[in-house]
């Protein structure tokens, strides 16, 4: 960068600066926005689109003829040239921002060519005040000087929308009226030169309002784009992140699948040769431990397949795809039939499992899925009962008509703060945490899970140290009368 290239640059970064600080000053307002400032640019580019194009020239051509024989031809004609020109650098100025569409960060470089295409139209409007005046001739004089008040007017009302062009638009001028008046010194001229003062300090005031209310539009329309830009980034982040959640659901899916039939094959070979040697179908074994090594790998594999049937049956209802089949079910006998296959177990652990249930009509739902659903709470209030407490089965109906069943236990209890938490698939509570292999902690989110299928609720109550109230409640609208053919019901 040559000396020359390098000065050309200072001067430029300086005229920026200054003409900011102008800026700031005449708006009595800080710095504003390059958005803010660009938005003022576009509509002082909108109002100075008068038309025809070449009304202002016309206008004060006319005026110019309005002074023949007062003034000498020239005179007549040096002005209105020069409005002509002067309305031809701002029309042209105003086509090429049109056409250049500017971003916010040219909007600086905007303001100053309109402001200075303000200041030459003014100027030019101004040289009335010198080629027209008439000394002598105070009609003459007073109607050039209300011409000058009318231009300023009708120039803040044109360029009010930025308030540097504003300013440029009425100081040359109000310097001119003024120069003239005061070279008078008269009493008469005093006080017009008066009065076109407070006249000026009105139109700003009113412009600078007017201003005001263009700065916070403008900062209202800035908030408004920005929270939709964050809307929309947040639609797209979210779509984004939907997409990979599908992706990684079906990937699971598929995962889940074939993993079930690799596991499932072997496991069932396990479990059915377990049964035999426990059973010693083809003879005593030489040691009797191996036939309790045998029960025990047989338990091992019931519970893994257990394990995964449930991680299966998790896995559909969470994707939405676990098909149920609509039938009538006898909630009565499908919780007889879950005691039976736990009873066994609840008489080890001394437990009684008693049964408390109201004249209730059937359900219209999956009979696999409700019996599940019972098999799943009785199972959890028989693992963390404590030896000779009782579990109660309820099932009744509500006031509001729907149907309330499920199981209550006299076991530990669940603190307030984890009922949640017990609630999602894989996790269980301070109980559960400190007794190791009682759970895998996906019965109750599979509860929910199967309740809800059913247009239901899954309710969860507990008390430390008195036991725990797990509720599901069917709405009145899968309910049915009770039929007298015992042969069209099913319990699964």
């Amino acid at each position: 960068m040559g000396p020359a290239e390098a000065l050309y640059q200072k001067l430029r970064s300086h005229i920026r600066a200054r003409f900011v600080d102008f800026e700031t000053l005449v708006s009595g307002a800080p710095m504003p926005s390059h958005a803010a400032r660009l938005e003022q640019v576009q509509l002082l580019c909108e109002a100075q689109e008068v038309r025809p194009a070449f009304s202002f020239p016309l206008i004060y051509a006319i005026i110019s003829l309005c002074f023949i024989g007062k003034v000498d031809a020239v005179y007549l004609i040096l002005p209105v040239i020069l409005v002509a020109l002067a309305t031809w650098n701002n029309r042209h100025t105003m086509h090429q921002c049109r056409n250049a569409q500017p971003q916010p960060e040219h909007s600086l470089h905007w303001a100053k060519r309109f402001f200075i295409s303000c200041i030459l139209m003014s100027a030019a409007v101004s040289s009335y005040g010198y080629f027209l005046w008439v000394p002598g001739d105070v009609v003459a004089q007073t109607t050039l000087l209300a011409i000058l008040m009318i231009s300023m007017v009708v120039g803040a009302l044109i360029t009010g929308s930025y308030m540097p062009a504003f300013v440029g638009s009425i100081i040359p001028i109000f310097i001119v009226t003024q120069a003239i008046l005061i070279s008078y010194g008269e009493f008469f001229h005093l006080g017009l030169m008066v009065a076109a003062c407070l006249m000026v300090v009105m139109i700003f005031q009113l412009t600078l309002g007017r201003l005001q209310t263009v700065l916070g539009s403008s900062a209202l329309r800035e908030d408004k784009n920005a929270l939709i830009e964050q809307l929309f980034r947040a639609k797209r982040e979210s779509d984004i992140a939907r997409s990979r959640a599908e992706e990684a659901n079906r990937a699971k899916s598929n995962f889940l699948a074939n993993m079930s039939h690799e596991l499932r094959t072997p496991l069932n070979a396990i479990i059915g040769f377990s049964e035999v040697m426990g059973s010693e179908i083809f003879g005593p074994h030489a040691n009797p431990n191996y036939k309790e090594y045998s029960h025990d790998i047989h338990r091992s594999g019931q519970h893994l397949l257990g394990l995964i049937n449930d991680i299966l049956d998790l896995s559909r209802i969470e994707a939405g795809r676990y098909q149920i089949t609509e039938e009538l079910v006898d909630m009565v006998k499908a919780a007889d039939d879950s005691r039976r296959i736990l009873e066994i177990r609840a008489q080890a652990q001394r437990i009684t499992i008693d049964m408390e249930f109201d004249d209730i009509p059937l359900v219209f739902g999956d009979a696999r899925a409700l019996r599940q659903t019972w098999i799943n709470l009785l199972t959890n209030a028989v693992k963390f009962s404590p030896p000779g407490s009782h579990i109660k089965m309820l099932a009744r109906l509500d006031p509001n008509g729907d149907l309330r069943f499920g199981v209550h236990d006299e076991g530990p209890g669940i603190a307030e703060s984890e009922i949640n938490k017990v609630m999602e698939a894989f996790t269980q509570g301070a109980t559960g945490m400190s007794q190791p292999g009682k759970g895998s902690g996906l019965g109750l989110s599979i509860v929910r899970g199967l309740i809800n299928i059913h247009d239901g609720r899954f309710e969860l109550k507990s008390w430390l140290g008195k036991g725990t109230h797990a509720d599901c409640v069917i709405p009145a609208a899968r309910l049915r009368e009770r039929l007298d053919n015992d042969e069209l019901l099913s319990v699964g």
